[in-house]
């Protein structure tokens, strides 16, 4: 991941249907490599190479190289996948449809 040609927005990423982008990945933020720990709807939170220290930052800044991004099933139209924390408290989860109306 040494081109910075070959690098693109985390925020153009678009995954397939039914996934979303999951961290464990590597990244560039201002120049400086990172760690992608996890990627929520316009951040992701990053661990720096030095010290291990994490922070949050815009996808817009993020740049990556395509074929590193992972993905994992989930369904963002209900905005519940894997990572359940998306889920307001107390609300309980949307069962799906499929297809028909209730």
């Amino acid at each position: 991941m040494n081109k910075t040609a070959d690098l693109v927005s985390l925020a153009t990423i678009v995954p397939p249907p039914n996934h979303e982008v999951s961290g464990g990945f590597n990244a560039f933020v201002d120049g400086k490599q990172v760690r992608v720990r996890a990627v929520l709807e316009r951040t992701v939170v990053i661990e720096h190479q030095e010290g291990g220290e994490r922070s949050v930052v815009r996808k817009d800044n993020c740049m990556v190289k395509p074929s590193a991004v992972a993905f994992v099933p989930g369904n963002p139209n209900n905005g519940v996948g894997p990572r359940q924390w998306r889920r307001l408290p107390g609300k309980p989860p949307v069962p799906p449809t499929n297809g028909k109306p209730a």
